[in-house]
Protein backbone atom coordinates (compact mmCIF):
# COMPACT_ATOMS: atom_id res chain seq x y z
CA UNK A 1 0.00 0.00 0.00
CA UNK A 2 1.57 3.49 -0.72
CA UNK A 3 -0.07 6.19 1.04
CA UNK A 4 -1.70 9.17 -1.06
CA UNK A 5 -0.34 12.74 -1.15
CA UNK A 6 -3.22 14.26 -1.62
CA UNK A 7 -5.42 16.40 0.38
CA UNK A 8 -7.85 14.48 2.73
CA UNK A 9 -10.95 13.68 1.20
CA UNK A 10 -14.18 15.81 1.76
CA UNK A 11 -15.62 13.00 3.03
CA UNK A 12 -13.23 12.22 5.67
CA UNK A 13 -12.82 16.16 6.42
CA UNK A 14 -16.34 16.20 7.26
CA UNK A 15 -16.30 13.19 9.36
CA UNK A 16 -13.42 14.76 11.45
CA UNK A 17 -15.62 18.33 12.03
CA UNK A 18 -18.42 15.75 12.96
CA UNK A 19 -16.48 13.74 15.79
CA UNK A 20 -14.68 17.10 17.15
CA UNK A 21 -17.94 18.36 18.07
CA UNK A 22 -20.69 20.97 16.92
CA UNK A 23 -18.99 24.37 14.77
CA UNK A 24 -16.01 22.44 14.10
CA UNK A 25 -14.40 23.08 10.93
CA UNK A 26 -11.11 22.02 9.45
CA UNK A 27 -9.44 25.06 8.05
CA UNK A 28 -5.87 23.62 7.00
CA UNK A 29 -3.69 20.66 6.64
CA UNK A 30 -0.39 19.25 5.68
CA UNK A 31 0.36 15.62 5.26
CA UNK A 32 2.80 14.38 7.28
CA UNK A 33 6.10 12.27 6.32
CA UNK A 34 7.17 9.26 7.25
CA UNK A 35 4.56 6.67 7.39
CA UNK A 36 4.25 3.59 4.94
CA UNK A 37 1.08 1.97 5.31
CA UNK A 38 -1.58 4.58 6.52
CA UNK A 39 -1.48 8.25 4.72
CA UNK A 40 -0.91 11.08 8.11
CA UNK A 41 -1.70 14.86 8.52
CA UNK A 42 -1.70 17.05 10.32
CA UNK A 43 -4.88 18.97 10.77
CA UNK A 44 -6.14 22.74 11.92
CA UNK A 45 -9.63 22.84 13.11
CA UNK A 46 -11.19 25.83 14.49
CA UNK A 47 -13.96 25.26 16.87
CA UNK A 48 -16.00 28.63 19.06
CA UNK A 49 -13.42 30.60 17.62
CA UNK A 50 -10.15 29.08 18.19
CA UNK A 51 -7.90 26.74 16.69
CA UNK A 52 -6.06 23.38 17.06
CA UNK A 53 -3.92 20.99 16.01
CA UNK A 54 -5.29 17.23 15.03
CA UNK A 55 -3.50 14.28 13.50
CA UNK A 56 -5.15 12.59 11.15
CA UNK A 57 -4.42 8.61 10.22
CA UNK A 58 -6.22 7.08 7.30
CA UNK A 59 -5.77 3.22 6.27
CA UNK A 60 -6.66 3.51 1.98
CA UNK A 61 -7.37 0.21 1.41
CA UNK A 62 -6.70 -1.54 -2.26
CA UNK A 63 -8.02 -4.58 -3.66
CA UNK A 64 -5.10 -6.42 -1.90
CA UNK A 65 -5.19 -5.40 1.61
CA UNK A 66 -9.29 -4.65 2.21
CA UNK A 67 -9.99 -7.23 4.47
CA UNK A 68 -6.92 -6.44 6.38
CA UNK A 69 -7.31 -3.01 6.48
CA UNK A 70 -10.99 -3.26 7.89
CA UNK A 71 -9.97 -5.62 10.65
CA UNK A 72 -6.42 -3.38 11.34
CA UNK A 73 -8.90 -0.53 12.10
CA UNK A 74 -10.99 -2.42 14.31
CA UNK A 75 -8.13 -3.77 16.23
CA UNK A 76 -6.25 -0.60 16.69
CA UNK A 77 -9.65 1.51 17.61
CA UNK A 78 -10.39 -1.39 20.43
CA UNK A 79 -6.51 -1.22 21.68
CA UNK A 80 -6.58 2.52 21.77
CA UNK A 81 -9.98 2.53 23.64
CA UNK A 82 -8.56 0.41 26.62
CA UNK A 83 -4.75 2.20 26.62
CA UNK A 84 -6.38 5.67 26.89
CA UNK A 85 -6.98 5.14 30.83
CA UNK A 86 -3.48 3.57 31.32
CA UNK A 87 -0.80 4.90 29.24
CA UNK A 88 0.07 8.64 30.86
CA UNK A 89 3.16 10.09 29.58
CA UNK A 90 5.89 10.18 32.68
CA UNK A 91 9.60 12.73 32.34
CA UNK A 92 12.38 10.54 32.07
CA UNK A 93 16.14 11.52 32.08
CA UNK A 94 17.48 9.87 29.49
CA UNK A 95 16.16 8.69 26.22
CA UNK A 96 16.86 4.91 25.98
CA UNK A 97 15.59 4.42 29.53
CA UNK A 98 12.73 6.09 28.83
CA UNK A 99 12.09 3.49 26.41
CA UNK A 100 12.86 0.88 28.69
CA UNK A 101 10.79 1.84 30.78
CA UNK A 102 8.00 2.04 28.94
CA UNK A 103 7.96 -0.69 27.50
CA UNK A 104 7.70 -2.27 30.83
CA UNK A 105 4.30 -0.89 31.93
CA UNK A 106 2.92 -1.63 28.83
CA UNK A 107 3.77 -4.96 29.42
CA UNK A 108 2.46 -4.88 33.00
CA UNK A 109 -1.31 -3.94 31.50
CA UNK A 110 -3.60 -6.26 32.12
CA UNK A 111 -5.22 -5.97 28.68
CA UNK A 112 -7.19 -8.08 25.90
CA UNK A 113 -5.68 -8.82 22.51
CA UNK A 114 -5.48 -11.40 19.47
CA UNK A 115 -3.02 -14.13 19.83
CA UNK A 116 0.61 -13.21 19.07
CA UNK A 117 1.69 -14.34 15.40
CA UNK A 118 5.05 -14.64 13.83
CA UNK A 119 6.25 -12.47 11.16
CA UNK A 120 9.28 -14.63 10.64
CA UNK A 121 9.34 -16.95 7.40
CA UNK A 122 11.20 -19.26 7.94
CA UNK A 123 11.28 -21.33 4.93
CA UNK A 124 12.95 -18.17 3.28
CA UNK A 125 15.45 -16.95 5.88
CA UNK A 126 19.51 -17.24 4.84
CA UNK A 127 22.59 -15.16 4.72
CA UNK A 128 21.76 -11.95 2.81
CA UNK A 129 23.67 -10.93 -0.16
CA UNK A 130 25.78 -8.70 1.38
CA UNK A 131 26.39 -10.45 4.20
CA UNK A 132 30.16 -10.25 5.41
CA UNK A 133 29.89 -13.53 7.86
CA UNK A 134 27.39 -15.47 6.43
CA UNK A 135 28.34 -18.21 9.09
CA UNK A 136 26.28 -15.69 11.95
CA UNK A 137 23.63 -15.69 9.75
CA UNK A 138 23.73 -19.65 9.53
CA UNK A 139 24.30 -20.26 13.21
CA UNK A 140 21.07 -17.36 14.26
CA UNK A 141 19.03 -19.29 11.35
CA UNK A 142 19.75 -22.79 12.81
CA UNK A 143 18.57 -21.67 16.59
CA UNK A 144 14.94 -20.63 15.28
CA UNK A 145 14.38 -23.45 12.91
CA UNK A 146 11.77 -25.44 15.63
CA UNK A 147 9.20 -23.27 17.13
CA UNK A 148 9.93 -21.98 20.76
CA UNK A 149 6.93 -22.96 23.57
CA UNK A 150 5.14 -20.25 24.82
CA UNK A 151 5.88 -20.02 28.37
CA UNK A 152 5.77 -16.69 29.38
CA UNK A 153 3.04 -14.05 27.74
CA UNK A 154 1.82 -10.76 28.46
CA UNK A 155 -0.05 -7.60 26.59
CA UNK A 156 2.39 -6.55 24.00
CA UNK A 157 3.14 -3.58 21.35
CA UNK A 158 4.48 -5.94 18.31
CA UNK A 159 5.79 -3.26 16.96
CA UNK A 160 7.65 -0.94 19.12
CA UNK A 161 10.48 0.94 18.08
CA UNK A 162 11.44 5.05 18.30
CA UNK A 163 9.27 5.78 15.32
CA UNK A 164 6.33 4.51 16.90
CA UNK A 165 7.15 7.25 19.59
CA UNK A 166 6.26 10.72 20.69
CA UNK A 167 8.68 12.87 22.26
CA UNK A 168 8.19 16.32 23.36
CA UNK A 169 11.44 18.16 24.80
CA UNK A 170 13.07 15.12 25.25
CA UNK A 171 10.57 13.31 26.84
CA UNK A 172 8.47 10.29 26.20
CA UNK A 173 5.02 11.59 25.54
CA UNK A 174 2.99 8.96 23.77
CA UNK A 175 3.43 5.32 22.24
CA UNK A 176 1.22 4.59 18.97
CA UNK A 177 0.84 2.51 16.23
CA UNK A 178 -1.05 -0.39 18.25
CA UNK A 179 -2.77 -1.87 14.92
CA UNK A 180 -0.45 -5.37 16.09
CA UNK A 181 -1.07 -5.37 19.69
CA UNK A 182 -1.44 -8.98 20.76
CA UNK A 183 -0.52 -11.23 23.65
CA UNK A 184 2.62 -12.83 22.96
CA UNK A 185 6.49 -13.21 24.18
CA UNK A 186 7.24 -9.79 25.86
CA UNK A 187 11.07 -10.40 24.40
CA UNK A 188 9.79 -9.85 20.77
CA UNK A 189 8.74 -6.44 21.61
CA UNK A 190 12.24 -6.12 23.06
CA UNK A 191 14.38 -7.71 19.59
CA UNK A 192 12.00 -5.49 17.68
CA UNK A 193 12.98 -2.60 19.43
CA UNK A 194 16.61 -3.98 19.35
CA UNK A 195 16.71 -4.48 15.60
CA UNK A 196 15.69 -0.80 14.54
CA UNK A 197 18.13 0.63 17.30
CA UNK A 198 20.37 -1.11 15.63
CA UNK A 199 20.29 -0.63 11.87
CA UNK A 200 19.51 2.90 12.83
CA UNK A 201 22.51 3.28 15.20
CA UNK A 202 25.00 0.52 16.29
CA UNK A 203 24.66 -2.99 18.07
CA UNK A 204 26.14 -1.46 21.21
CA UNK A 205 22.76 0.96 21.41
CA UNK A 206 20.54 -1.99 20.99
CA UNK A 207 22.00 -3.71 23.73
CA UNK A 208 22.02 -0.80 26.00
CA UNK A 209 18.35 -0.55 25.77
CA UNK A 210 18.53 -4.44 26.40
CA UNK A 211 20.19 -3.94 29.23
CA UNK A 212 17.85 -1.10 31.02
CA UNK A 213 15.26 -2.72 30.36
CA UNK A 214 16.59 -6.32 31.90
CA UNK A 215 16.61 -3.63 34.80
CA UNK A 216 13.67 -2.00 34.97
CA UNK A 217 12.07 -5.72 34.37
CA UNK A 218 13.85 -7.58 37.08
CA UNK A 219 14.68 -10.47 34.43
CA UNK A 220 16.60 -11.57 31.51
CA UNK A 221 15.30 -11.26 28.06
CA UNK A 222 15.44 -14.82 26.39
CA UNK A 223 17.87 -14.81 23.32
CA UNK A 224 16.01 -17.00 21.55
CA UNK A 225 12.93 -14.56 20.78
CA UNK A 226 15.90 -11.68 20.50
CA UNK A 227 17.35 -13.64 17.33
CA UNK A 228 13.69 -14.70 16.36
CA UNK A 229 13.15 -10.50 15.92
CA UNK A 230 16.22 -9.26 15.02
CA UNK A 231 16.04 -12.13 11.44
CA UNK A 232 13.30 -10.06 10.16
CA UNK A 233 15.55 -7.95 8.86
CA UNK A 234 16.05 -8.85 5.15
CA UNK A 235 17.24 -6.27 2.35
CA UNK A 236 13.69 -4.56 1.67
CA UNK A 237 14.97 -2.41 5.02
CA UNK A 238 17.29 -0.85 3.09
CA UNK A 239 14.18 0.72 0.65
CA UNK A 240 11.83 1.36 3.44
CA UNK A 241 13.89 2.64 6.19
CA UNK A 242 15.28 6.29 4.02
CA UNK A 243 11.43 6.65 3.20
CA UNK A 244 10.11 6.02 6.98
CA UNK A 245 13.10 8.41 8.11
CA UNK A 246 12.58 11.03 5.47
CA UNK A 247 16.25 12.74 6.03
CA UNK A 248 15.20 13.60 9.54
CA UNK A 249 18.28 11.70 11.08
CA UNK A 250 21.03 9.94 9.36
CA UNK A 251 21.06 6.58 7.82
CA UNK A 252 24.38 4.70 6.79
CA UNK A 253 22.32 2.36 4.77
CA UNK A 254 25.33 0.50 3.62
CA UNK A 255 26.04 -0.55 7.03
CA UNK A 256 22.80 -1.97 7.74
CA UNK A 257 23.92 -5.98 7.14
CA UNK A 258 27.17 -5.14 9.03
CA UNK A 259 25.35 -3.57 11.97
CA UNK A 260 22.83 -6.72 12.06
CA UNK A 261 25.99 -8.85 11.73
CA UNK A 262 27.04 -7.08 15.12
CA UNK A 263 24.03 -7.36 17.10
CA UNK A 264 23.04 -11.34 16.43
CA UNK A 265 26.77 -12.07 17.66
CA UNK A 266 26.42 -10.32 20.60
CA UNK A 267 22.80 -12.25 21.17
CA UNK A 268 24.21 -15.47 20.15
CA UNK A 269 27.05 -15.29 22.77
CA UNK A 270 24.10 -15.14 25.30
CA UNK A 271 22.81 -18.50 24.84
Amino acid sequence: MHPPRTRPPAETLAWVERTIGPGARVVGWRRLTGGITSSVHRLTVEQNGRRGPYVLRRWVPDGEHAEYVIGAVASETAVLTALERHLMPRDRERWLQQMAHMLTRIHALDIDAKPFESWLDRSRLSPLPDASRPDIWSEAIRLVAEERPLTHTCFIHRDYQHFNLLWSRERLTGVIDWVEASVGPPDVDVGHCRLNLTVLFSADVADRFRQMYEAEAGRKVDPWWDVHSLLSFGPHWKRFLPIQIDGRAPLDVDGMTSRMEDVLEQTLRRL
